[in-house]
């Protein structure tokens, strides 16, 4: 075996495990994007009210609000939050994070499969 062969079987491994990892989860993110919708950014109060901090924000035409988990727990103060554009009840403080992670991963596999495809054509073309 030659070493552009040896790189062929690199590439069509890397092409396979890259390509069959990657797709599906870029798939999985589109279907997670559809399911929750936009996040747009907003503007949160909060404030304490017989000492459980509340987080209220006005979206859709209407005052929204509900009690910070502990794990949420910040300054009383105006921070940026961000609410769902299908159920304006629904807000949170930081951005959804587990889209843009499904995303980021499902696009670096790709590309190493892609990359892996392309490496392992180069013996028909030498």
């Amino acid at each position: 075996m030659t070493p552009i062969d040896a790189l062929a079987v690199v590439g069509e491994v890397l092409s396979w495990v890259g390509l069959g990892i990657g797709i599906p989860l870029l798939v999985i993110a589109g279907m997670v994007a559809l399911a929750e919708g936009r996040w747009e950014r907003i503007d949160i109060a909060v404030i304490e009210r017989d000492g459980v901090p509340i987080a209220r924000w006005f979206a859709a035409g209407d005052f929204h609000e509900r009690p910070l988990t502990s794990r949420e727990r910040i300054a009383d103060d105006w921070h940026q939050g961000f609410v769902s554009s299908r159920d304006p009840r629904n807000a949170r403080l930081h951005p959804p994070s587990a889209r843009r992670m499904l995303f980021a991963l499902g696009a670096v596999f790709t590309g190493i499969g892609v990359i892996g495809f392309v490496v392992s054509t180069i013996p028909a073309f030498v």
